[in-house]
């Protein structure tokens, strides 16, 4: 049977759900600029777009809420809604009582009774991840081919994040060890009834010991025998399809929850989400930072599509 094991930290830290006060200080931590409004705060995850945090709580966004952002620089607004009000999307969400083995699929049960023979999985410090956790984070974007250049990569501003973290009351850390060697970690930040999983990577070297399988079991586990937690979730629905992850997600016993999803163009940006203006907006993005226009491209499609967009707010 998988236990946790408490390392550096002496007892297990109480948790308490994060207010959007403590939300604004985790993303801006991350390099996001962050506005709040009612129950959410909106965050520009790229440049010139916003999208409402927590994802799980659902918004009637009205038109002067809608002006307000776009007057703060967003070109494009994403964000939860009632499925009356918007368009199909999911979720990725754990919420199985008695969460274990038999909660698996086959395959997976057996990847994660191999890597608990090989790992051990702890609660750790926050310290701990600010020494040794960018390495890791550094291969796993090398072996998916992303941005080299972001705070999960650069050593001051990993340092930076990781102190803010240690110091959030909602946010827990959780590492692998594979012979003593730390080689894999997640955060998890309690947000209402839900514990959000982030970051979980493993280092490349060390995926022959599945150190993945037995990270994602053995902290889901926890976080739903945890008091408050009813959700644990691996976030929403990529612009980009990624279908190895999805079936590593849905095989580890999550599941796709359905959920309305809005985004409101500005109406000036709409031209640049053709897809002329988004090839020249892709140039443009590459001489400012390489790597950008992958990403806008990506983006710009997803809002092309018929369930994405819509143009105007509520009144």
């Amino acid at each position: 049977m998988a236990t946790l094991r408490m390392m550096s930290v002496p007892s297990p830290r109480a948790h308490s759900a994060a207010t959007l006060q403590g939300m604004r200080q985790l993303v801006e931590a991350q390099g996001a600029p962050s506005l709040e409004s009612g129950s959410c705060l909106w965050v520009e995850k790229r440049k010139f777009f916003f999208e409402s945090v927590p994802p799980h709580r659902p918004i009637h966004l009205r038109t002067r809420d809608a002006a307000r952002l776009f007057v703060h620089g967003a070109a494009a607004i994403r964000y939860t809604c009632e499925e009356s009000e918007g368009t199909s999307s999911w979720e990725y969400i754990c919420d199985t009582p008695n969460y274990d083995f038999a909660s698996l699929a086959e395959d997976a049960r057996r990847r994660v009774r191999r890597g608990l023979e090989s790992c051990e999985v702890e609660r750790i410090d926050c310290d701990l991840l600010a020494r040794e956790g960018r390495e890791i984070n550094r291969s796993v974007l090398e072996k998916h081919g992303r941005d080299m250049q972001s705070f999960l990569t650069d050593e001051a501003r990993w340092k930076k994040y990781m102190a803010v973290c240690a110091h959030l009351p909602f946010v827990e850390a959780y590492g692998v060890f594979v012979k003593r060697r730390f080689c894999a970690f997640s955060l998890a930040a309690h947000v209402d009834d839900y514990a959000y999983l982030l970051h979980t990577h493993a280092h490349t070297e060390y995926l022959k010991y599945s150190p993945m399988n037995a990270l994602f079991f053995t902290v889901t586990k926890a976080l739903l025998e945890t008091p408050g937690v009813r959700i644990v979730s691996q976030g929403l629905e990529s612009f980009a399809e990624r279908p190895d992850l999805e079936r590593f997600k849905l095989a580890m016993g999550f599941r796709k929850r359905a959920l309305g999803r809005r985004v409101i163009v500005h109406p000036f940006a709409r031209p640049i989400f053709s897809k002329p203006g988004a090839w020249l907006a892709g140039k443009v993005l590459a001489s400012l930072k390489p790597g950008m226009e992958d990403d806008f491209a990506t983006f710009a499609e997803a809002v092309r599509r018929r369930r994405f967009i819509a143009r105007e707010a509520h009144a």
